[in-house]
């Protein structure tokens, strides 16, 4: 009788951790602060004022993609922007793009997944771990960035404009829109056995989706286009103002990552290493 075989080596999870472990504590302060100075420019008037102001200025277009649409930008809109900023988007679709390159395609180009072939670790082992460490750090990246947020709620005393519940949302569909993302470049990791490559690869994918959404928001021709973009199914500033749609987003969002992840192992489970 066959025991059980659990989806995720603890082996490879602690390697990759320990070789990580700096970068992921950087990234996680890089979070933190990212948000907490978006609190603490909410809180200061004069800084607040500035940054309204500024926003205002922008052409209506860039308004309407920012997501920032009236004359009032109410204070969850504001924070809400924060975990949707360019910075924070380039962050967390690296993290993914390097993980799945460097331990999938850069294990193939070393030369080290020879270990598979004497069944030390079954080959859909090695993807299935990647991808749980890719989503471990999401996760704690995106823990440090609401820790920033609530922290500088408290420090700064505005609870009224920035809510729990709120912020929740946020980071849970955060997380499912960086696992579909995950889930994609883990699949397209699987496909090459040059890292270099892989990352290409990926990071044109992701560059093409961002900016096919730029697109189909700022051209109002193509704006029928607009469900059909990926980065459309993470908006913050959406969640804040009542208007992301939760029972499409979801389910496409799951979808999407259940697919490209078993696309991943099939293919990786087959291909010639």
């Amino acid at each position: 009788m066959k025991m059980f075989s659990p989806p995720i080596s603890k082996q490879q999870f602690s390697r990759m951790f320990m070789n990580q472990k700096k970068i992921i504590f950087l990234l996680m302060l890089f979070g933190f602060l990212i948000e907490f100075l978006y609190t603490v420019i909410l809180a200061t008037s004069t800084i607040r004022q500035f940054a309204e102001s500024y926003f205002k200025l922008m052409p209506p277009m860039i308004k309407q993609m920012m997501g920032f649409m009236g004359e009032n930008i109410m204070g969850s809109q504001f924070i809400a922007f924060g975990y949707t900023h360019p910075a924070i988007l380039f962050m967390l679709s690296f993290v993914s793009i390097s993980i799945a390159s460097r331990y999938i395609t850069g294990e193939i180009e070393g030369r080290s997944i020879e270990l598979l072939a004497i069944r030390l670790i079954p080959r859909e082992r090695l993807v299935v771990s990647t991808y749980g460490f890719i989503l471990t750090i999401l996760f704690m990246i995106f823990v440090s960035m609401i820790s920033g947020s609530l922290i500088g709620r408290e420090i700064m005393g505005i609870p009224e404009d920035i809510q729990p519940v709120l912020l929740i949302k946020i980071i849970a569909v955060g997380l499912l829109f960086f696992a579909a993302i995950s889930a994609l470049v883990t699949f397209i990791s699987t496909l090459h056995s040059e890292r270099g490559s892989a990352m290409a690869w990926s990071i044109g994918i992701i560059l093409f989706l961002f900016v096919f959404d730029a697109l189909v928001r700022l051209w109002p021709k193509v704006s029928f286009l607009k469900p059909y973009s990926l980065f459309n199914w993470y908006q913050p500033v959406n969640i804040a103002t009542g208007k992301y749609a939760f029972f499409i987003g979801v389910p496409l969002l799951t979808l999407i990552a259940v697919v490209f992840l078993s696309w991943a192992v099939y293919h990786f489970k087959r291909r010639d290493l």
